[in-house]
């Protein structure tokens, strides 16, 4: 999180809370042994003191037990001193060991600070904030963030991720009191308001979120409209939210180089519109050049499902340059390499996904169809069988048997996987064209008919959308 914090040498927050400073000062330890060399005599038992006049030991008596207080308030604010001294070195330790990424380190030497001034605000604040770090739902980091929310009356990310903690544990009831605590903020920093709505939607409460984004000022509409597709998104009304993520993007939201792009970037691409959101992806990344490899693997990904294949490959070789072990990359470099009709190019990337994670069954269902392709029937069966012990619902691994059963001529099992094919992605073209053409070896020429009808209107509309996205793709980002 990004935290607030004090410098690296004394701990300084603004107002009366600052209780981490103050060390003990020469004058201090000087007189601090000045008295104690004084009470030594009378205190330490000393074999000569049998030979002092008895009133003088009476004087020396009643002479520490006066002083004796006085000493003793000394010796308490030295400790006290000390540990002051002490816990701001652990803290600002603590500060250290967080920026360098060691986040348990971090904890325990703030730890160490409480120990030393329990109920210290500042402590508490970063311990609190250190903890929520390693686990958002950690309740002794929402206690800790309770107990110093007062002492903080502007520190966003505090409230924020005290409310972020709330919808995770449970805690509707404190969410929803801390919302009426944080309303006068939210009017008067709507970005503050902004991030309120957005972890509400996080959440799914999206009659909360569409409440608190009624009272925000229409000024910002265009992010209000961005933020109503998101809850639109959410709630399956996805026309609605297309529409509204239009408009907001003809008011100039979101920003290019703003998170809220990454957002829109995702929304789009599970709403599979992959041309806009290769676009939004291009936007953000043409002002981020460091973005994630997660990120630029997405976009990989939107090329590769409207049919742009060459920038696909493009991205995801780059994608496993940076980060060779990242999740299915060889995979799509494979199934990529398969729509280039280089099949044997594929076939590498394919051993290194199964290499990487020998339960896939999407690698799989590939290397049957590139055995297929070869003409290898056995070979083919053999990897479809693996495959479909792994996920018997994968529309790939239905269409390969239904290629395979119409070479065999078995038609009717061919139908039959072809139509599960068609059960998990109804509008996947090649499938509609294979079953137009088992129905037609079965002699049922009216479904031969109104599958090759289908896959028509299908791919047509396919080639539309590529070229469509071709079109925009190199069209420059205003």
């Amino acid at each position: 999180p990004q935290i607030a914090v004090a410098s690296t040498s004394t701990m300084t927050p603004s107002g009366p809370d600052n209780c981490v400073s103050g060390r003990v000062s020469t004058r201090t330890r000087r007189s601090l042994s000045t008295t104690t060399a004084r009470i030594s005599p009378s205190t330490a038992g000393s074999r000569n003191s049998e030979f002092l006049h008895p009133m003088t030991i009476a004087l020396l008596f009643w002479f520490a037990l006066a002083i004796t207080p006085a000493a003793l308030g000394a010796q308490q604010k030295a400790v006290q001193r000390t540990n002051q001294a002490g816990a701001e070195q652990a803290l600002n330790s603590a500060l250290g060991a967080y920026r360098a990424g060691r986040l348990d380190a971090a904890i325990a030497r703030a730890r160490e600070a409480d120990a030393l001034l329990p109920q210290n605000p500042q402590i508490r604040l970063h311990l609190g904030l250190f903890l929520y770090e390693k686990s958002a739902d950690s309740l002794e980091a929402q206690s800790l963030m309770e107990s110093v929310l007062d002492k903080f009356p502007s520190n966003n990310d505090l409230a924020l991720r005290l409310l972020n903690s709330y919808l995770l544990t449970g805690g509707d009831a404190k969410a929803g009191q801390l919302l009426e605590r944080l309303r006068e903020r939210m009017k008067a920093d709507s970005r503050f308001a902004f991030n309120v709505v957005y972890t509400l939607i996080h959440h799914s409460r999206y009659p909360q979120a569409k409440n608190e984004i009624d009272q925000i000022s229409k000024s910002l509409q265009g992010e209000v409209l961005f933020i109503g597709g998101l809850i639109e998104f959410g709630t399956g009304r996805n026309k609605v939210a297309v529409d509204l993520f239009q408009r907001a993007g003809q008011l100039g939201f979101p920003p290019p180089d703003s998170r809220q792009m990454l957002t829109l970037a995702a929304a789009y691409f599970r709403l599979r519109e992959f041309p806009q959101a290769a676009q939004e992806y291009e936007a953000f990344f043409s002002h981020h050049s460091d973005a994630l490899p997660e990120q630029r693997f997405q976009l990989g990904l939107c090329y590769y499902g409207y049919g742009d294949f060459n920038r696909a490959l493009q991205q995801m070789l780059e994608v496993r340059k940076v980060a060779p072990k990242m999740p299915e990359v060889n995979l799509y470099l494979a199934s990529i390499l398969i729509e280039l009709r280089r099949p044997e190019e594929a076939r590498p990337y394919l051993s290194a996904e199964l290499e990487r994670d020998a339960a896939s069954f999407k690698s799989m269902t590939k290397l049957a169809y590139l055995e297929y392709l070869a003409g290898n029937d056995e070979l083919c069966r053999r990897w479809l069988d693996q495959s479909i012990s792994g996920d018997p619902s994968w529309f790939e691994t239905h269409m390969v048997f239904g290629l395979l059963y119409s070479r065999l001529g078995d038609y009717e099992k061919a139908v039959q996987s072809l139509e599960a094919c068609l059960k998990a992605e109804p509008e996947y073209p090649k499938a509609h064209y294979q079953l137009s053409q088992a129905y037609r070896r079965l002699g049922n020429e009216e479904k031969a008919k109104q599958f090759l009808e289908s896959y028509t209107r299908l791919q047509n509309a396919v080639t539309a959308r590529t070229q469509e996205a071709l079109g925009m793709r190199d069209k420059a980002p205003e």
